[in-house]
């Protein structure tokens, strides 16, 4: 190829290129005079910190502790649900075959009333008329159920009060959790409450919330207030709330 022709016939398309070229050298001298360190700099941080994910942090070790104390969570959690849910008593949960539920509840709030008023006879202690009990309304399984643990839960409370020395229980209710059979379904947490209204002087009632706190058989306290009993200056009047506690297991996306 002659190229003094080429150079003839092409010259101002050689010079483009050519211009073209020095142009685009210059601008990426003056870029990487400007920014080029800082694209460098970041370029290597970056791949240092992605070293860095590849890497494992944890060892076995790491992994062995985190197991143990997992394990030590759980048998504290089981230690505290235990210690926290209310367990019945015999004669005071729903047997299969002892007949329908409500004949087992009322077979047992009258060998309760019985027992307590003879109890109660002896210590000098006066009991609201049937305990206090609102007659049972419903053949539905679950609040019977319920309404049996409450009245367990009733009748270790009075005879520790008549143990104790109370003069008067003057006021008795059992309140269901107002979850039990709503639409929403029961939380985490289910308490069914015992609220008592008692007089005694001083060291009856000191002895009475001793009592409830004694050994295995402790009850869970919801809230209490003594106060001096209206007009009686040597008495006091209690009103205590007892709990008892079911837990249930929540759905994952109850939980959520």
């Amino acid at each position: 190829m002659d190229f003094e022709n080429y150079w003839q016939e092409n010259k101002n398309f050689v010079l483009s290129v050519a211009g073209g070229a020095l142009v685009f050298l210059i601008a990426f001298l003056v870029l990487d005079s400007s920014y080029g360190a800082d694209l460098r700099g970041s370029a290597a941080r970056l791949g240092r910190e992605q070293a860095k994910l590849r890497q494992s942090y944890y060892t076995n070790a790491d992994l062995g502790r985190v197991e143990e104390e997992h394990e030590a969570l759980v048998a504290a959690r089981e230690r505290l649900a235990a210690a926290a849910v209310f367990q019945p008593r015999e004669g005071f949960r729903l047997r299969d075959g002892g007949g329908s539920p409500s004949n087992q509840y009322f077979g047992r709030v009258d060998r309760v009333q019985r027992e307590l008023e003879l109890l109660a006879g002896r210590a000098r202690c006066v009991l609201p008329e049937g305990l206090g009990l609102e007659p049972l309304k419903t053949n539905d399984v679950e609040v019977i159920a319920r309404q049996l643990e409450a009245l367990d839960l009733l009748d270790r409370a009075l005879r520790r009060a008549i143990e104790a020395g109370v003069d008067r229980i003057t006021r008795v209710e059992v309140q269901l959790d107002p979850s039990l059979g709503g639409r929403a379904g029961l939380g985490r947490v289910e308490r069914t409450r015992v609220q008592l209204r008692m007089t005694a002087d001083p060291p009856a009632i000191t002895r009475f919330l001793h009592a409830t706190q004694r050994g295995d058989g402790a009850l869970l306290v919801d809230s209490y207030d003594a106060r001096a009993a209206a007009g009686r200056e040597d008495e006091v009047a209690l009103d205590i709330t007892l709990v008892a506690v079911r837990l249930h297991e929540l759905a994952e996306e109850d939980e959520e």
